[in-house]
């Protein structure tokens, strides 16, 4: 193709008409397979942390547990299920901005933020769920070396959580210093 031939392809575009539902299914990105995904991974995580929110009291002794290790576990799992479908409902509207500049600006920065919050709530989840399991335990040297290797596999899990989390960051600030290197 030719420069002749890319002109003439380019006076024809915007020629064809789309009708208005072809537009919105087209932009609707609700329907992208990566959210559906998300959305499979959000619910099915959603039901069993609340079934065990209805068992864990009978069938972990919650009973037998203090009150306010009770209090804290129901309401780490309400705030990991919180965190999660907040930040479903925004990777499910991702536009932030009235130009790419502005939205990719405001993109990277929830999703900093989004890190903060995520590896925060995780955090406390899995602190509170190790404190839950441990806090009426006689410990031996073996019941410590299974807490210490249950704290390790959270800490690597956060760590590769962490690098997942940054390298979708350094992704889209690429993606902003690229367009804005090609705008200038």
């Amino acid at each position: 193709m030719d420069i002749k031939d890319l002109k003439a392809e380019w006076q024809k575009a915007g020629s064809g008409s789309v009708n208005e539902e072809t537009l919105k299914l087209m932009t609707k990105i609700s329907q992208h397979p990566t959210l559906r995904k998300l959305r499979i991974k959000l619910i099915s995580e959603a039901i069993f942390l609340i079934i065990l929110l209805f068992v864990y009291y009978d069938g972990f002794d919650g009973d037998k547990k203090p009150i306010y290790v009770n209090v804290l576990l129901v309401l780490s799992i309400l705030l990991y299920i919180t965190n999660n479908f907040l930040g479903f409902l925004f990777i499910k509207n991702p536009v932030r901005g009235n130009n790419i500049i502005v939205s990719l600006q405001k993109l990277c920065l929830v999703l900093k933020r989004m890190t903060v919050f995520s590896l925060l709530s995780s955090t406390i989840y899995a602190a509170t769920l190790i404190f839950y399991f441990s806090v009426s335990v006689e410990f031996t040297f073996l019941k410590y070396i299974l807490l210490g290797t249950m704290m390790l596999i959270f800490v690597i899990i956060s760590f590769f959580s962490y690098k997942k989390w940054k390298q979708k960051i350094d992704y889209f600030s690429h993606v902003l210093s690229a367009y804005i290197k090609d705008v200038a």
